[in-house]
């Protein structure tokens, strides 16, 4: 009986241990494909907000001009 309760032990330890794996497997997953994300979105921001910039720039000169014709 001894022999039973102890495989039986084993058997529940393995499972709760194969269970944390793949939970942290799938946990580590998400997170780089979020830290994936974050990078891609920081670099468009990095890239477009010069060029936003400019064109607020553009936009201002632009109105300057029209306002000064009247």
């Amino acid at each position: 009986m001894e022999k039973d309760f102890s495989i039986r032990n084993l058997v529940w330890f393995s499972i709760i241990l194969i269970s944390a794996g793949s939970v942290y497997g799938m946990m580590t997953q998400k997170l780089q494909a979020i830290e994936n994300k974050q990078a891609m979105l920081e670099k468009t921001i990095t890239q477009d907000i010069p060029e936003i910039k400019e064109r607020v720039i553009r936009l201002e000169v632009l109105l300057e001009q029209i306002i000064n014709q009247r």
